[in-house]
């Protein structure tokens, strides 16, 4: 499966994997998709993308071959490309199955996670961003879960939770807007990763699940299309 360009962060530069031009295309305009520069619905024109990527526009439409596959991307034939628009109903599936998997790999990763997959969560729970940049936020998040559900032990857990939390991060987006939505989400951060360390897989699942249940319930509130 290929990581997504969160997963990719949190690797030392010297232990990523090369880049091939289509690879490069591909983490660009996916990191413009979720970060809201390229909105929902927005016209993709691939030979002016590929001129201010400085690519050819052969990698820029493998790249947009590979969104399309994720649902980032609609692309009719004879018709134009554009940005997939924000969907509710893909929203609630997403969650769906995030209540159930989430809790259930913060449960696993209490009894499961290494001294240092424990470090890593502490380090990510005590620095934060500073400022309200919602897009630092939104990657320290990714980055803090992330910690959090790689350290459950499950290879086939882990995979399923990488492809859910690339469908949620463009909705979590929208809710980072609101700089209160930063101050409770640490909080919660906080509590959960506590859990964790003292190895509490009940309270660090249930703790999960209202987190979770929490997230959604704003994402609903927001208006996506503002």
């Amino acid at each position: 499966m290929t990581s997504s360009y969160s997963d990719l962060r949190s690797i030392p530069s010297g232990e990523r994997p090369a880049l091939t031009k289509a690879d490069v295309a591909y983490r660009q305009i996916r990191r413009e998709i979720v970060e809201g520069v390229l909105l929902p619905g927005a016209l993709i024109d691939q030979e002016a993308l590929a001129l201010r990527l400085e690519l050819s526009t052969t990698p820029v439409r493998e790249a947009l071959r590979r969104l399309e596959s994720e649902e980032l991307i609609i692309n009719r034939p004879h018709r134009k490309t554009v940005v997939a628009p924000l969907s509710f109903t893909q929203l609630e599936q997403t969650y769906a199955v995030r209540l159930a998997l989430d809790p259930l790999a913060a449960a696993f990763a209490a009894t499961q996670a290494t001294e240092e997959e424990r470090a890593r969560m502490k380090e990510l729970r005590e620095r934060y961003p500073e400022g309200r940049d919602p897009v630092a936020h939104l990657h320290h998040n990714r980055l803090l879960h992330r910690a959090i559900y790689a350290a459950c032990g499950n290879k086939v857990l882990i995979q399923t939770l990488d492809v859910l939390w690339d469908r949620s991060d463009r909705y979590r987006m929208a809710t980072l807007k609101d700089n209160s939505t930063i101050g409770l989400a640490k909080g919660e951060h906080a509590a959960i990763v506590e859990a964790v360390l003292k190895g509490d897989g009940k309270r660090a699942a249930d703790l999960m699940s209202e987190h979770v249940a929490d997230s959604l319930q704003r994402i609903r509130e927001t208006n996506l299309e503002a």
